[in-house]
């Protein structure tokens, strides 16, 4: 069955009520309920054992017919001939012995829906969204297929040869050019006369909780060919498969998933999306629209988080900034509240400093009225509910924790001192006069500083021994210090860094 759009769906601007909204990127998973801890305890004595055996033979299995398979090939064999004959029937092999990895390894309820079309038909398999590593079993379901791998995958014991056994693209991604040089070498391989097998991409190019689909990266787009969606769900009762930015790494994700009695997986193989001219000029729009038909496959949202998204949450890991996995929805928020250029924010602490718990705490009426927005706005209560620690719009917030955030997303690409100096009065103990501790809160994002570092940075500004010094006593200071060259940087990501997440995944 084929797919051909004769209308286009277009990126706007849609506001989205607070019971519906979203964050892909965060996912709560705790052993609160009694019988289910005791399950799982069980089930790590007497059943995981076992599966970590089976599950290592299985793999070692798949090693070797790999091995095999890509014996005698030269690098550049691998890399610029399609493997045919009793070579292919070996990844035919490997794929089954992966099949069993999953079987052994708690998978035994997936379920497919719908047929893998043939390269010729649909050159690139796009799937979404990307839970895990665990999405990885599609591979093995769709011929198997090439995928788009980290460079450094090839270098992994026992897996790299089952990656290679694909002729995976490499991808650097430290390489600032990595992104041209893999929409060449995809374009090169779909538009080759060769027998090539389908590229597989998962274009979110992040991994998220599965409740919405995030922003595709345009470059499986970009040559303009038909695709096949294919849309993916884990339907259990507790997820513990997503691999998110706040919420368990994988350690714990695999001892859970490995102590459930079973895990469901659904693999559905949408009809072959053909895109339209407007589209094939457009691999933005085109990656918006197979995005959007995917998530509407699922029933549920697109929503405009995305890998972009991932730069500044290493950059807030890297830096200590608490809320990284909300960065993109408290930037959201403000925006669509008229408050990101952060004028507002600024004057809220000029009006407020010094913060006690007497004034620090707000309702979400104060907090309204303190922002000048309508407390029955979604994006107000979205906002607020963020940095509550219940997550609803009763109780309270620490309205210096919204501040932080707020003052940081709106001097991003400033220099780090101008962050500084709003920081200074936001943790200051007088008026415009900051005591050790706050000084501490003030700089402890900005620079690599410890508090004992940091108390002689203090003790030496502190001329008078007052307990409290101004900004221009501490500007006066850092002039000898090498503090001074970290404030001066610009406070946004660096370019080309390599992702570090504390338990964020990083898939092609």
């Amino acid at each position: 069955m084929n797919f051909q759009r004769s209308t286009t769906i277009t990126s706007t601007v849609t506001r989205i009520p607070e019971a519906e909204y979203v964050n892909p990127f965060v996912l709560k998973l705790d052993l609160d309920d009694p019988w289910e801890r005791r399950k799982t305890y069980l089930m790590t004595l007497l059943v995981l054992p076992i599966r970590v055996v089976l599950m290592g033979l299985c793999l070692l299995v798949a090693w070797a017919f790999a091995s095999i398979g890509l014996y005698g090939l030269t690098e550049k064999e691998r890399r610029s001939v399609p493997i045919a004959g009793w070579r292919r029937e070996m990844r035919e092999l490997t794929a089954v012995a992966m099949r069993m990895v999953y079987f052994f390894g708690s998978f035994h309820r997936i379920r497919v829906n719908g047929v893998c079309a043939s390269p010729r038909e649909a050159p690139i398999v796009v799937v979404g969204p990307h839970y895990s590593l665990f999405d990885g079993i599609v591979v093995a379901y769709c011929g198997p297929s090439t995928v788009v791998a980290k460079s450094k995958a090839a270098d992994l014991p026992i897996i790299g040869k089952i990656i290679d056994i694909t002729q995976p693209i490499y991808v650097c991604r430290e390489d600032p050019n990595s992104r041209h040089i893999t929409r060449h070498l995809i374009i090169e391989r779909v538009i080759s006369k060769e027998d090539w097998p389908q590229i597989l991409i998962f274009p979110e190019g992040t991994c998220s909780n599965g409740h919405a689909v995030v922003q595709f990266k345009p470059g499986a787009f970009g040559p303009g060919l038909p695709v096949q969606p294919v849309a993916i769900r884990y339907p259990n009762r507790t997820n513990t498969v997503s691999w998110t930015w706040e919420g368990p790494g994988v350690p714990v994700l695999l001892w859970r998933t490995l102590t459930a009695l079973h895990t469901g997986l659904e693999i559905n193989f949408l009809p072959v999306y053909y895109p339209n001219e407007q589209e094939r000029n457009d691999a933005k729009l085109y990656a918006l629209n197979v995005r959007n038909y995917i998530a509407q496959s699922l029933g549920i949202p697109g929503t405009e988080h995305g890998y972009n998204d991932c730069k500044l949450m290493n950059y807030m890991i890297a830096i200590g900034m608490p809320y990284f996995a909300w960065s993109h929805d408290i930037a959201k928020m403000r925006r669509w509240l008229g408050l990101a250029d952060g004028k507002r924010e600024q004057e809220l602490v000029e009006q407020y400093a010094p913060f006690t718990d007497r004034n620090a705490f707000v309702t979400l009426e104060e907090f309204a009225e303190r922002l000048n927005v309508s407390v029955d706005n979604d994006s107000t209560r979205i906002l607020f509910k963020i940095f509550n620690k219940d997550k609803d719009s009763a109780g309270v917030i620490d309205f210096r924790q919204y501040l932080l955030l707020a003052l940081f997303l709106s001097t991003l690409g400033k220099p780090k001192l101008d962050l500084m100096k709003l920081l200074f009065k936001l943790y200051s103990e007088e008026r415009d006069l900051i005591g050790s501790d706050g000084l501490y809160q003030a700089v402890k994002h900005l620079a690599s500083i410890t508090p004992a570092e940091c108390n002689r940075l203090f003790a030496e500004a502190d001329t008078s021994q007052r307990g409290v010094i101004s900004f221009e006593q501490f500007e006066r200071t850092i002039n000898s210090h090498a503090v001074l060259n970290e404030l001066q940087e610009l406070n946004e990501p660096k370019p080309y860094a390599a992702p570090q997440p504390q338990s964020a995944p990083q898939t092609s």
